[in-house]
């Protein structure tokens, strides 16, 4: 049987990546389910205990199972919903296989702490718990886990008895990693709140299973913005001031033996002569750009190596003892499950005081960039395609820095955000190397469930909310499938990277070169490791010829890798599974269980995942095959095949933005629902077929659809075969079936969804 569903509204006229002005009506409408299957049956295991992390760094049920999460963000201003919309939202998460939601800065202004002009920030908002409450009740009901922040955007206020609390940042970071009175207000929030009990669920939230995983602070730390801690406001300056002296004075005693021990610069003692231990005047370095010159000055002396070594040891020493004292304070609380801290995974000793303190690392990833103009208000982009850029910023060597000591790693935030057009790669890209570097949680970030504070709907495409678009949410649940099934490998091999001794704690820190190695193997990080081929203590003046001579010995090692694909480009995972081709902008993955091909499509090439071929009139765009039975694809009696390309909003235009313009592309018209995807009948088809597993064997025909742009999805089951598709007027055919479809003039709601069932010959059905 062949059912054919056709989604409405729909796409009269393709529309270019970058303007989406298409006449009125020709609009096509994406699927609020991320896919046609139920994968509901990834949710969290019953009675699965509290979580923990386990010596093998990564997290585990109370059986000693393996625990991974493939989950979504929901932010502070986004959770006052009515009841029936929280359990409807939750219901959908659990169909499309999400295990995992985290709550994002709920302690944001208007949410739980009230209003911005209330005295105090230490009062909870009754209406926004009681909806808080609900959520939880909601997620339990449908077996999905959640995850807290503690620290993220608050407001402090005078009435906290805070000093000058208007002139600090929100979060008052980073000075609420070492005052006496911001570290007791985190106390006094964090205790109220994880000692709540939901009335619903009848449990305090440190007594509740479903809580996986708790954050003391959201992208905070001293190196976050190290550049501003000499511009600190009053008496946060003096406080940070006198614990820098403080220290200085227990590890070298007296001021002799500092100045001993941080030496000369061009001539010159480092330690002027009117700074002084027992004054409180030893000035902290600069963590600005050095000068290029040195001229024998103060700004030099600040600048200078070993002022700065010891700089850092100070603030890595200050951010352990703030998170070992919030951690220790949870724990009092009754706080069974993993605790983190998030700070900045691209310099190394920020990650390695989370790594020596606490359970896990977790950090985001942004594949896009946004800079808004504050006169106009206009919204910048820089709009690159993610997969021709192979530099440090991609999604593997900018995660790589988290693995450290054995614990587990957690993307906590993610996307490509609209309105950037290459968003279908996005979803592909994540998964293929939060597999390869086996991560154990993945979170999408975000969902949107109300109207944004920027006036856009749920139903528009808006920046960090993918409900609505195809391209992403659209891949989501059957990629989040495959990452929980672990149907693409690790990696083969480990490379680690070794910050012994002093190496810690240079300044500027980070193994850029190096780390973009995480295409290819795994990537690890330690103060101490073993002398190893595969161990390697990072030079930041010599990295390139670091990662070449890696690559030859992985390439000696028969780890597939060869040495000349790095100035081609070309970065190939060592079990074989991934190939990226940043040149071209393609990335290729086949396992026994899935395919994917996502890029920049040539009309005239034919692509191949393992033994799925693909053609294609779609210039860019992703497809995904997955055997959801578990079989080898060619074996499979439940096959899912989907491809997504673009998604605009209405009237949407993003153009070249002017020289000299914060950007490179300027969003002039955001546009407006519905969303559209491009799509139009095409005389060349989509085509794709799989190869035979014996050779001399049939190729079997899976589909052709005269269609360019726009969205489709094909479900193969037993005798069963569905083919869903945005864009009406499509013709083709599926699994041999000729289709026709329907008529390109929409529909009134009333007569949604339209199907069309065809007999499936049996030469045509499914392979055994």
């Amino acid at each position: 049987m062949l059912l054919l569903l056709f989604l409405l509204p729909v796409c009269q006229a393709a529309a270019s990546a970058q303007n989406a002005a298409l006449p009125p009506g020709a609009a096509a409408c994406p699927l609020s389910l991320s896919c046609l299957p139920n994968l509901s049956q990834d949710t969290l295991p019953p009675r699965h205990g509290f979580l923990h992390t386990g010596p093998d760094g990564h997290f585990h049920w109370a059986n000693g199972a393996r625990a991974r999460f493939w989950g979504i963000n929901i932010s502070s201003t986004r959770l006052e919903i009515p009841a029936e919309q929280i359990d409807k939202t939750a219901a959908l998460f659990a169909r499309s296989g999400l295990n995992l939601v985290r709550f994002e800065a709920i302690d944001n202004r208007n949410c739980l702490l009230g209003s911005p002009d209330a005295p105090d920030s230490q009062h909870f908002n009754a209406a926004y718990l009681h909806c808080l409450d609900l959520w939880i009740a909601a997620l339990h009901k449908y077996h999905i886990g959640y995850y807290l922040d503690l620290l993220d955007l608050r407001t402090f206020r005078p009435g906290d008895g805070v000093p000058n609390a208007n002139l600090l940042h929100r979060g008052a970071r980073p000075c609420a990693m070492y005052d006496a009175r911001l570290i007791q207000l985190q106390k006094e929030y964090a205790a109220r709140l994880l000692t709540h009990r939901n009335p619903y669920t009848h449990l305090r939230l440190v007594d509740d299973p479903s809580l996986l995983m708790v954050e003391i602070c959201n992208e905070s730390g001293f190196f976050l913005r190290a550049d501003t801690l000499s511009s600190l406001p009053s008496p946060y300056n003096y406080e940070l001031q006198h614990l820098w002296c403080s220290w200085l004075a227990k590890r070298y005693k007296n001021r002799a033996g500092l100045k001993s021990a941080w030496g000369k610069l061009h001539g010159m003692y480092v330690l002027r002569p009117s700074e002084r231990l027992s004054a409180y005047s030893v000035q902290m370095p600069l963590f600005n750009s050095a000068p290029r010159r040195f001229t024998r000055s103060l700004n030099d002396a600040l600048h200078a190596t070993t002022r700065l070594e010891n700089g850092v040891r100070f603030l890595a020493h200050l951010q352990k003892k703030y998170f070992a004292e919030m951690k220790a304070w949870v724990r009092s609380l009754g706080l069974r499950v993993p605790v983190t801290a998030v700070v900045s995974s691209n310099i190394v000793p920020d990650v390695a005081s989370v790594a020596q303190t606490c359970d896990f690392t977790a950090e985001n990833w942004y594949g896009e960039s946004l800079d808004i103009d504050p006169k106009t208000g206009l919204r910048y982009y820089d709009n690159n395609n993610p997969l021709q850029d192979s530099s440090a910023g991609g999604f593997a060597p900018y995660t790589a820095g988290l693995r450290w000591a054995h614990r587990p790693v957690v993307i906590r935030e993610w996307d490509v955000t609209w309105p950037n057009p290459y968003r279908a790669e996005s979803v592909p890209e994540v998964l293929a190397y939060a597999s390869l570097q086996d991560y154990d949680a993945v979170m999408l970030f975000g969902y949107q469930t109300n109207t944004a504070l920027n006036g856009a709907k749920a139903d528009t495409l808006n920046d960090f909310a993918v409900q609505c678009d195809p391209t992403v949410w659209g891949l989501y649940a059957l990629a989040g499938w495959v990452f929980m099934h672990h149907d693409i490998s690790s990696a083969n091999h480990t490379i680690t990277l070794h910050y012994p001794g002093q190496r810690l704690y240079q300044w500027p820190n980070s193994a850029v070169s190096l780390w973009k190695a995480a295409w290819s193997v795994q990537i690890s990080n330690a103060i101490h490791a073993a002398p190893s081929p595969y161990n390697i203590i990072p030079d930041s003046a010599h990295s390139q010829q670091q990662l070449v001579q890696l690559y030859r010995s992985l390439q000696n090692a028969s780890a597939r890798l060869h040495v000349r694909d790095i100035p081609a480009g070309i970065w190939r995972s060592d079990t074989g599974q991934i190939t990226f081709d940043s040149h071209t902008g393609l990335l290729i993955v086949h396992t026994p269980q899935m395919a994917m091909i996502t890029g920049t499509f040539s009309p005239d090439k034919t692509y191949r995942a393992g033994p799925v071929c693909f053609t294609t009139p779609t210039p860019f765009g992703a497809l995904i095959a997955v055997a959801l039975d578990g079989k080898p694809l060619q074996q499979s009696k439940h096959l899912v095949l989907k491809m997504v390309s673009l998604a605009a909003n209405t009237g949407q235009v993003l153009q070249r933005a002017p020289a000299g313009a914060l950007d490179s592309w300027v969003l002039t018209n955001p546009g407006t629902a519905p969303v559209i995807t491009a799509g139009q009948v095409s005389g060349k088809p989509t085509s794709v077929w799989m190869l035979p597993q014996k050779p001399g064997g049939p190729v079997r025909s899976l589909l052709q659809i005269h269609l360019v742009n726009g969205s489709w999805e094909l479900e193969i089951q037993q005798h069963n075969v569905t083919l869903s598709c945005d864009t009406p007027g499509a013709e083709g055919r599926a699994l041999g079936s000729a289709f026709t479809g329907m008529a390109a003039a929409p529909f009134p709601a009333a007569s949604l969804p339209y199907a069309l069932t065809l007999p499936l010959p049996a030469v045509l059905q499914p392979h055994p």
